[in-house]
């Protein structure tokens, strides 16, 4: 990755349609990281979901709750099972700088085609110039293709401006922007000739694809919640857009308005009005349509008995447990 324009251009041709975000499973007690649920997991992902790419130990993969070993772990076994079937992206970001170098190194020699960094989140809401100091110093010490990851969970969001800046930088090849749409707009009319500028919403991609000429979905546990191998309505009104059939892409993807409703009860509004990382609900929903994925680790807690039951009916409802 030493020519300057190298990671831009593998990002532009490797950061296409379809990527998942994907949670941790871990074993029943939550102790340790159950590593055959995580390779089946991958397997189902690629070969039953025909996912485009894998973004794993994100924030839906718990990345605040695993050492750094597990970290690393989760990361090496990721790409494994792949297998340069899909690209995998890592999730890197950490508030110990050095950490962050040290995953930056291990995806670099476990073939792990890109990381991604949250903003840094603490100390909390960092002035801009000490978060360009930060991406900077990191572009220094690894080569790895680094996507930016402007994200409200880290507490604060990236300007339109700020990020344009940082697109300069030689390995900064993306950003994951789940900001409102005219932030991301913004963004990449700011920014898109260099860097490859994705939204996380499912419910937004055909329009942003077709419309705005957007090359990937980054990423979200959606592809798995809303399809099962053999009906892939997102990778089908995806394929629909991309031959040209617009009509028809229009009127699968309106087949999904009630799972999107459940995805936002469940998945948006426990973070939106109570601060809850929706981990514990993601992994409810998962098991519900037959891919468990263990317990969450504390300071989260699994759902009750009533909101199971409540997460079962809206699933029914939607046609989709």
């Amino acid at each position: 990755m030493s020519a300057p324009t190298s990671a831009k251009a593998l990002a532009r041709e490797k950061v296409k349609g379809l990527w998942i975000a994907i949670p941790t499973p871990f074993a029943a007690d939550g102790r340790h990281v159950d590593e055959d649920v995580l390779a089946a997991s991958v397997e189902h992902y690629v070969e039953g979901l025909r996912v485009d790419g894998i973004f794993c130990g994100g924030v839906m993969g718990e990345f605040w709750a695993l050492s750094m070993d597990e970290r690393k772990r989760v990361h090496e076994l990721v790409a494994r099972q792949a297998a340069g079937r899909v690209p995998v992206m890592a999730h890197v970001g950490h508030h110990v700088f050095q950490d962050v170098v040290e995953l930056c190194e291990h995806a670099v020699e476990r073939g792990i085609d890109f990381g991604i960094a949250m903003n840094p989140y603490y100390p909390p809401s960092p002035p801009p110039e000490s978060v360009r100091a930060w991406y900077e110093a990191l572009a220094r010490a690894s080569p790895l293709p680094m996507f930016l990851f402007n994200t409200t969970y880290s507490g604060y969001t990236l300007s339109p401006e700020l990020i344009a800046e940082l697109a300069d930088l030689d390995n900064v090849c993306g950003i994951k922007n789940p900001q409102g749409t005219e932030h991301l707009l913004r963004v990449q009319e700011l920014a898109g000739d260099r860097i490859v500028v994705t939204d996380a919403s499912e419910r937004h991609w055909l329009e942003l694809h077709i419309e705005h000429g957007f090359q990937a979905l980054m990423s979200t546990p959606a592809l798995a919640l809303y399809q099962r191998a053999g009906v892939l309505l997102v990778v089908g009104y995806t394929r629909l857009a991309d031959s040209g059939d617009l009509e028809a892409a229009r009127a699968l993807s309106n087949r999904l308005g009630p799972a999107r409703d459940a995805f936002d009860r469940w998945m948006r509004e426990p973070w939106l009005e109570r601060r809850v990382i929706p981990i514990a609900q993601l992994k409810a929903w998962l098991g519900l349509l037959g891919l468990p994925q263990g317990p969450v680790r504390p300071p989260l807690v699994p759902l009750t008995r009533d909101e199971e039951l409540a997460l079962r009916r809206d699933l029914e409802a939607a046609g989709l447990a």
